[in-house]
């Protein structure tokens, strides 16, 4: 698997605790990333809402998909890197991708 920006993947979550530690990543980094051909920026993808997060519902959504009701939380950032990465699930569109990216850099900013 060749991860691509706008990818949602399965990988461990460095945030949570106990024995069931995967989740869904959004991947957001683009082929500027110094270590893009190993290692990614990831939003956490979460079944719960919270302000502020982008709801992936099921027309954003290229191929693939969730289960459920899911949203990208975009404050919640990760680094996985391409060992890390336990399945792929899904592509959304860019211009999600590109909604993600905005909220996120308002919270640096």
């Amino acid at each position: 698997m060749k991860p691509e920006r706008g990818d949602v993947v399965r990988s461990s979550d460095p945030f949570k605790l106990g024995s069931d530690r995967q989740r869904p990543w959004l991947l957001i980094n683009n082929a500027a990333h110094p270590f893009a051909n190993e290692q990614h920026v990831a939003v956490a993808v979460s079944t719960k809402e919270y302000e502020g997060s982008v709801p992936l519902r099921e027309d954003v959504w290229e191929v693939g998909g969730v289960p459920k009701e899911s949203f990208a939380s975009p404050w919640a950032v990760h680094s996985p890197r391409d060992e890390d990465l336990i399945a792929w699930q899904g592509r959304i569109t860019d211009e999600i991708v590109e909604q993600v990216v905005d909220s996120l850099e308002s919270y640096l900013r």
